[in-house]
Protein backbone atom coordinates (compact mmCIF):
# COMPACT_ATOMS: atom_id res chain seq x y z
CA UNK A 1 0.00 0.00 0.00
CA UNK A 2 2.75 2.47 0.88
CA UNK A 3 4.51 1.77 -2.42
CA UNK A 4 1.64 3.58 -4.12
CA UNK A 5 2.40 6.69 -2.08
CA UNK A 6 6.14 6.36 -2.69
CA UNK A 7 5.57 6.14 -6.45
CA UNK A 8 3.41 9.26 -6.35
CA UNK A 9 5.40 11.30 -3.83
CA UNK A 10 5.68 14.09 -6.40
CA UNK A 11 1.98 14.80 -5.83
CA UNK A 12 2.91 16.20 -2.40
CA UNK A 13 4.31 19.34 -4.05
CA UNK A 14 1.12 19.71 -6.11
CA UNK A 15 -1.04 19.48 -2.96
CA UNK A 16 1.25 21.97 -1.21
CA UNK A 17 0.95 24.41 -4.09
CA UNK A 18 -2.83 24.03 -4.35
CA UNK A 19 -3.25 24.58 -0.62
CA UNK A 20 -1.26 27.78 -0.81
CA UNK A 21 -3.13 28.93 -3.92
CA UNK A 22 -6.62 28.47 -2.51
CA UNK A 23 -5.94 30.59 0.56
CA UNK A 24 -4.01 33.37 -1.17
CA UNK A 25 -6.30 33.68 -4.18
CA UNK A 26 -9.34 33.84 -1.89
CA UNK A 27 -7.89 36.55 0.35
CA UNK A 28 -6.31 38.49 -2.49
CA UNK A 29 -9.55 38.49 -4.48
CA UNK A 30 -11.53 39.97 -1.60
CA UNK A 31 -8.89 42.64 -1.06
CA UNK A 32 -8.85 43.56 -4.76
CA UNK A 33 -12.50 43.34 -5.74
CA UNK A 34 -14.51 42.30 -2.74
CA UNK A 35 -15.63 43.84 0.49
CA UNK A 36 -12.13 43.83 1.94
CA UNK A 37 -10.71 46.65 -0.21
CA UNK A 38 -11.73 49.58 1.92
CA UNK A 39 -11.32 47.64 5.15
CA UNK A 40 -7.73 46.81 4.20
CA UNK A 41 -6.94 50.41 3.23
CA UNK A 42 -8.45 51.71 6.48
CA UNK A 43 -6.52 49.15 8.51
CA UNK A 44 -3.20 50.16 6.94
CA UNK A 45 -4.03 53.84 7.46
CA UNK A 46 -4.74 53.18 11.18
CA UNK A 47 -1.35 51.49 11.43
CA UNK A 48 0.22 54.66 10.03
CA UNK A 49 1.48 53.04 6.85
CA UNK A 50 2.29 55.58 4.16
CA UNK A 51 0.36 55.20 0.92
CA UNK A 52 -2.12 52.84 2.55
CA UNK A 53 -4.21 52.43 -0.62
CA UNK A 54 -1.16 51.56 -2.74
CA UNK A 55 0.15 49.21 -0.04
CA UNK A 56 -3.21 47.50 0.24
CA UNK A 57 -3.51 46.93 -3.50
CA UNK A 58 0.13 45.82 -3.77
CA UNK A 59 -0.30 43.21 -1.05
CA UNK A 60 -3.62 42.07 -2.49
CA UNK A 61 -2.00 41.76 -5.93
CA UNK A 62 0.83 39.66 -4.56
CA UNK A 63 -1.66 37.45 -2.75
CA UNK A 64 -4.04 37.02 -5.70
CA UNK A 65 -1.63 36.76 -8.61
CA UNK A 66 1.10 35.07 -6.59
CA UNK A 67 -1.44 32.49 -5.43
CA UNK A 68 -2.48 31.82 -9.02
CA UNK A 69 1.14 31.43 -10.11
CA UNK A 70 1.95 29.03 -7.28
CA UNK A 71 -1.23 27.04 -7.93
CA UNK A 72 -0.41 26.66 -11.62
CA UNK A 73 3.21 25.92 -10.89
CA UNK A 74 4.46 28.82 -12.98
CA UNK A 75 7.37 30.89 -11.64
CA UNK A 76 6.69 29.09 -8.38
CA UNK A 77 9.88 30.09 -6.61
CA UNK A 78 9.54 33.76 -7.49
CA UNK A 79 5.87 33.89 -6.47
CA UNK A 80 6.59 31.96 -3.27
CA UNK A 81 9.35 34.40 -2.39
CA UNK A 82 7.00 37.37 -2.93
CA UNK A 83 4.35 35.68 -0.77
CA UNK A 84 6.86 34.86 1.96
CA UNK A 85 8.14 38.46 2.03
CA UNK A 86 4.56 39.75 2.23
CA UNK A 87 3.91 37.44 5.17
CA UNK A 88 7.10 38.50 6.94
CA UNK A 89 6.03 42.13 6.59
CA UNK A 90 2.60 41.18 7.90
CA UNK A 91 4.15 39.54 10.96
CA UNK A 92 6.45 42.49 11.60
CA UNK A 93 3.94 45.29 11.01
CA UNK A 94 0.40 44.02 11.48
CA UNK A 95 0.84 41.13 13.92
CA UNK A 96 3.78 42.34 15.98
CA UNK A 97 1.66 42.59 19.13
CA UNK A 98 -0.66 39.67 18.34
CA UNK A 99 -0.90 36.45 20.27
CA UNK A 100 0.24 33.28 18.55
CA UNK A 101 -3.40 32.28 18.07
CA UNK A 102 -4.05 35.50 16.18
CA UNK A 103 -1.01 35.08 13.93
CA UNK A 104 -1.16 31.30 13.58
CA UNK A 105 -2.50 31.32 10.00
CA UNK A 106 0.15 33.81 8.92
CA UNK A 107 2.92 31.64 10.38
CA UNK A 108 1.50 28.53 8.70
CA UNK A 109 1.27 30.28 5.33
CA UNK A 110 4.80 31.62 5.73
CA UNK A 111 6.12 28.09 6.35
CA UNK A 112 4.15 26.72 3.40
CA UNK A 113 5.44 29.51 1.16
CA UNK A 114 8.99 28.76 2.25
CA UNK A 115 8.42 25.06 1.52
CA UNK A 116 7.23 25.95 -1.99
CA UNK A 117 10.20 28.29 -2.42
CA UNK A 118 12.63 25.49 -1.64
CA UNK A 119 10.75 22.64 -3.36
CA UNK A 120 9.94 24.51 -6.55
CA UNK A 121 7.03 23.64 -8.79
CA UNK A 122 7.45 19.88 -8.95
CA UNK A 123 6.56 17.58 -11.82
CA UNK A 124 2.83 18.41 -11.82
CA UNK A 125 3.20 22.00 -12.95
CA UNK A 126 3.11 24.29 -15.95
CA UNK A 127 6.82 24.93 -15.50
CA UNK A 128 7.54 21.23 -15.92
CA UNK A 129 5.13 20.93 -18.86
CA UNK A 130 6.79 23.85 -20.65
CA UNK A 131 10.23 22.46 -19.87
CA UNK A 132 9.31 19.09 -21.39
CA UNK A 133 7.24 20.30 -24.37
CA UNK A 134 8.56 23.79 -25.08
CA UNK A 135 10.87 24.50 -27.93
Amino acid sequence: MFRFFQRHADLAVLFLRLGIAVVFVYHGYHKLWGSGVQRSIDHFARLGMPMSAFTSYAIAGVEFFGGIMVGLGLLTRQASLALALTLLISLAVIHRHSTFGEMEQVVQLLLLSLAALFSGSGSWSLENFVRKHGD
